[in-house]
């Protein structure tokens, strides 16, 4: 009963954070997915023989294929699509810090906050992604050139600066006003520290028109899972998302065992005779000598 319980209390637990931002994150896919020729940058092949910086003209004739609107609500559902996921831990905080009535305005202001700061950030990134697929002769060189440029931030110590930033927790106050002024800053300041951490990879995709999903699904997932790690000193270093291997080898395990182990554990226990007792390894195990 205790692990029925258990499994109960964290499922209801998981609807209540999980659920609701993986929903949204879901739609988001689903748009994206329906409109991956509309909402995705378009496959322009640039004049230049390997560089040239673009004109004016470049990016008017850039412009008349795909307006400003329609960029900025790509982004916005891109961000939605990869970002949403990984605000579970941070909506958590500011659901524990808050009473029940200024909940859920606490919440929506600083997720607006949140992801008005990375609509800001949109511009130039879009930007230079733009002018890298005027600039470049072939679409594979910007590609490549972000994924080297990308890889060195992912390894250097201010990458963790980053992520250690997002790892805190700030203090906030109980009552409005100053609950809703102190989660609209928190909101920005977490946003701007996010966009410092994975900048470089939120690049990858907005460089791949011909794969623009599958990068989008494998940065998201990456940024998922390096926001699981615990924070750490910053040194050069590549980081590897151990606890989310951990995990994943756990639920392996669990899902391999046969449903006729514990048959067999019950049928070894019921061969021992109702007077007989088990013996004693206690001396054994605090000596560290397995039985």
């Amino acid at each position: 009963m205790s692990v029925l319980r258990c499994t109960s209390l964290v499922l209801r637990e998981w609807r209540r954070r999980f659920a609701p931002l993986a929903l949204a994150a879901g739609v988001a896919w689903v748009l994206l997915a329906l409109g991956s020729d509309s909402m995705s940058m378009p496959a322009i092949c640039s004049a230049a023989l390997v560089w040239s910086a673009p004109s004016a003209d470049t990016y008017a004739f850039f412009f008349s294929y795909v307006s400003p609107l329609q960029l900025a609500i790509s982004w916005a559902f891109m961000v939605i699509a990869m970002m949403l996921p990984a605000l579970s831990g941070p909506l958590r905080h500011v659901r524990e810090r808050s009473f029940w009535r200024v909940r859920s305005w606490a919440e929506l202001l600083f997720a607006a906050s949140y992801f008005g700061v990375w609509m800001l950030a949109g511009i130039p990134l879009l930007g230079v992604a733009i002018t890298l697929r005027l600039a470049l002769s072939s679409s594979a060189l910007p590609l490549a050139a972000c994924l080297i440029i990308a890889f060195i931030w992912q390894i250097s110590p201010w990458k963790q600066v980053a992520l250690n930033r997002c790892h805190r927790r700030p203090s906030l106050a109980a009552f409005p006003p100053a609950a809703y002024g102190n989660v609209l800053a928190w909101g920005m300041t977490y946003s701007v520290w996010c966009i410092s951490s994975c900048w470089g990879l939120m690049l990858l995709p907005l460089l791949a028109p011909s794969h623009h999903l599958p990068f989008m699904a494998i940065v998201a997932l990456y940024i998922w899972t390096e926001r699981l790690e615990p924070a750490c000193a910053p040194r050069w270093q590549f980081r590897v998302p151990s606890r989310t291997i951990r995990l994943i080898a756990r639920i392996a395990a669990t899902w391999r065992q046969s449903p006729g182990v514990a048959s067999k554990t019950h049928s070894a226990a019921s061969q021992v005779p109702p007077g007989a007792m088990p013996r004693d390894n206690s001396d054994n195990y605090i000596k560290g000598v397995q039985p």
